[in-house]
C-alpha cells in the first residue's frame, strides 16, 4: 500500500514572487488573495512548469467565508469570478495584462478544485534566481485585511533598505483601490494606512511609520520607515516559538533617557523607534537639545508623530521655537512687573526706573 504524502506544515510554506509581481496592480478580495498565495506557496523551487494545484472545497470555503451548506455552488461562482481577475505587471518598455488563473477544474466526488496559473506568469513565479521577495504563508493568512497583505509584501521587498517612498496614486493602484474609493487623502489615511499600520504592528515581523510628502498643497507621496522586530531567545525550559522583541527592558533605559521619555505623549512612549531616536540624539547633542525638539513636536506634529520627531531631531526644529518662547516669557514677566507696580504701561515704568537710577547717581533729569 502506497504511503500517503504528508501535507506540508503551514509554518513551513513560503510565498516567493518576482519583485515585478510584488509591485503589480490588481484588485483581489481578502479570500482571493489568500487562495492565490496558498497556490504560490505550493510551487517547488525546481518546478519548470505550472501544475494544477489542488485546493479542497472546505479549505476554499474557509478562505472565502462561504457557507458550507452551499459550498459546491458558491465555490463555482467564486472561482468563475477569479478567472476574470486581471493583474497588470509593469516592466521597462512593457505592460503585461493577464489573468491570475487560467482554469478551475472540478472533478465530481473528489471534494477538491484543481486551479492552474496563467502560463504568462511563469517568469514571475518559477525558478526565480534573483530580485524576488519571500514571505511566510502563515503570516499572510493571519491578516484580516487584503490591504495589509499587499502592504506587507511591498514593505518586505524593501526591509533591508529600511525605507521606501511611493507616489500616492501608485500606492492606491498597487493596493487595488478604485478611483471612486477614498478620494480624500484623509479618508485614505484613516481607512487604509493607519489600520494597516496597526495590524502589521500587532501581527507581522515588521512594522512601519510614515511621513507625508507634500506635492504643492496636497500629499503626493508616502515615505515608509520600515522597522524589523528582532527575535529574542526563548526561555530554555519552555519550547514556545521565539518571542518578538517590541520594547527594551525598563532597567536598560538610562535615567536621562527616562526623563526625556516622560515628555513624550503616552500613546507614543512604547514605540521602539522613538526610544532609539531619543537615545541616539541625546548621546550626540545632549539632554536639552532633545528635550526642546520633543516639546516642539508635541505642539506641532499632527500625524506620524514618530516621523515628525525624527525630522525635528535631525534639523533641530525646536531651536528657534525655544528662543521665541523664551522671548515671549521674558516679555510676559516684564509686563507682570510693571502691572504689579501699578503703572499704566511699560513706558511709564521704564521712565520711572530711569529717574530712580539718575537720582541714585545725584543727577537731575
Amino acid at each position: 500500500m502506497a504511503k500517503l504524502k504528508k501535507k506540508p506544515l503551514l509554518a513551513s510554506l513560503i510565498v516567493t514572487q518576482a519583485n515585478e509581481l510584488v509591485e503589480s496592480r490588481y484588485n483581489l478580495t481578502l479570500g482571493e488573495q489568500r487562495l492565490i498565495f496558498t497556490m504560490i506557496a505550493r510551487i517547488q523551487p525546481d518546478d519548470e512548469d505550472f501544475k494544477p494545484y489542488s485546493i479542497s472545497l472546505h479549505e476554499l470555503a474557509d478562505f472565502l467565508g462561504i457557507n458550507k451548506n452551499h459550498i459546491y455552488a458558491d465555490c463555482k461562482k467564486i472561482t468563475k469570478n477569479l478567472l476574470g481577475k486581471v493583474v497588470e505587471i509593469q516592466e521597462p518598455g512593457r505592460l503585461l495584462q493577464t489573468h491570475w488563473v487560467s482554469s478551475a477544474d472540478y472533478i465530481d466526488g473528489t471534494g477538491v478544485v484543481n486551479l492552474t496559473f496563467d502560463p504568462l506568469l511563469k517568469p514571475y513565479l518559477l525558478q526565480l534566481k534573483g530580485n524576488f521577495t519571500s514571505s511566510k504563508l502563515e503570516m499572510l493568512l493571519s491578516f484580516k485585511s487584503q490591504y495589509t497583505m499587499r502592504m506587507y509584501t511591498l514593505l518586505k521587498q524593501y526591509e533591508r533598505l529600511k525605507e521606501r517612498e511611493i507616489e500616492l496614486q501608485q500606492l492606491r493602484d498597487m493596493l487595488g483601490i478604485r478611483k471612486d474609493q477614498y478620494k480624500l487623502y484623509s479618508n485614505f489615511r484613516d481607512r487604509i494606512l493607519e489600520p494597516t499600520q496597526k495590524e502589521l504592528a500587532e501581527k507581522a515581523d515588521l512594522y512601519f511609520e510614515f511621513d507625508e510628502i507634500k506635492h504643492g498643497r496636497g500629499v503626493g507621496a508616502i515615505r515608509f520607515l520600515i522597522f524589523i522586530k528582532k527575535p529574542i531567545k526563548s526561555i530554555p525550559d519552555k519550547p514556545e516559538e521565539p518571542l518578538l522583541e517590541l520594547l527594551p527592558l525598563s532597567n536598560e533605559i538610562s535615567s536621562s533617557l527616562d526623563q526625556l521619555l516622560s515628555f513624550v505623549p503616552d500613546q507614543h512612549k512604547a514605540k521602539k523607534t522613538i526610544l532609539s531616536a531619543l537615545e541616539s540624539f541625546e548621546k550626540r547633542h545632549g539632554f536639552d537639545y532633545v528635550k526642546r525638539n520633543i516639546l516642539y513636536s508635541n505642539t506641532k506634529a499632527d500625524k506620524s508623530y514618530a516621523g515628525f520627531l525624527n525630522n525635528a531631531l535631525k534639523e533641530d526644529w525646536g531651536h528657534d521655537w525655544e528662543l521665541e518662547n523664551k522671548e515671549v516669557t521674558v516679555k510676559k514677566k516684564s509686563v507682570e512687573v510693571w502691572e504689579h507696580q501699578g503703572f499704566g504701561s511699560e513706558k511709564e515704568y521704564n521712565e520711572f526706573m530711569y529717574k530712580k537710577q539718575m537720582e541714585a547717581y545725584g543727577k537731575k533729569v
